[in-house]
């Protein structure tokens, strides 16, 4: 997919957020007739150009990621995690697959199964967002298989992410779809 990301500043308010989101994608089209739209699920999607959209935000940040295919793109701010005494193994076991919230359990330490807790669930984002599901069926597939993550989900690729800003290093990024 030709892909373009847009990295903008978060905000707690959702209005603020969509017109920031409106603003850049009109920018970017060079046409104010761009418009972004929001299904059911919150899914975004795009009247007035022929591409894709998925937006994460996370910590201080907000990515739109624009695409010719489908897409669905997640992210986490970590040290956000680093402030809480979460069970993640616990957390796991209420939104993953049996097989995912073993893997989550069989890290060695808090931080393994935290690390592992994240990987799972911003593939498991992207892969959502890529297709239009919700968090609510987060158990009804995998994105690992043994001790391994996958790097397709169905007929869908889906990868670890990098996106280059100031402190990208403090984010953990994965995205769903077809990577030309």
């Amino acid at each position: 997919m030709a892909l373009k990301c847009i990295v903008l500043e978060n905000n707690p308010d959702k209005e603020v957020r969509h017109a920031a989101v409106l603003e850049a994608v009109r920018k970017y089209f060079g046409n104010d007739e761009v418009m972004v739209n929001y299904g059911e699920t919150g899914k975004p999607s795009i009247t007035g150009a022929k591409k894709y959209i998925s937006v994460t935000t996370t910590g201080e940040k907000m990515i739109v990621a624009l695409s010719d295919s489908p897409v669905g793109l997640d992210g986490e701010y970590l040290p956000r995690y680093n402030e809480t005494k979460t069970d993640y193994a616990l957390l796991a076991d209420r939104f993953f697959s049996g097989e995912e919230s073993e893997y989550v359990r069989a890290g060695a330490t808090v931080a393994d199964e935290k690390d592992r807790f994240m990987k799972i669930w911003t593939r498991k984002e992207a892969y959502v967002k890529c297709t239009g599901k919700g968090v609510a069926d987060f158990p009804t597939f995998s994105v690992i298989e043994g001790d391994k993550l996958l790097s397709k989900v169905g007929n869908i690729p889906l990868r670890k992410f990098s996106i280059a800003f100031e402190g990208s290093e403090n984010y953990l990024f994965a995205i769903a779809g077809e990577l030309k």
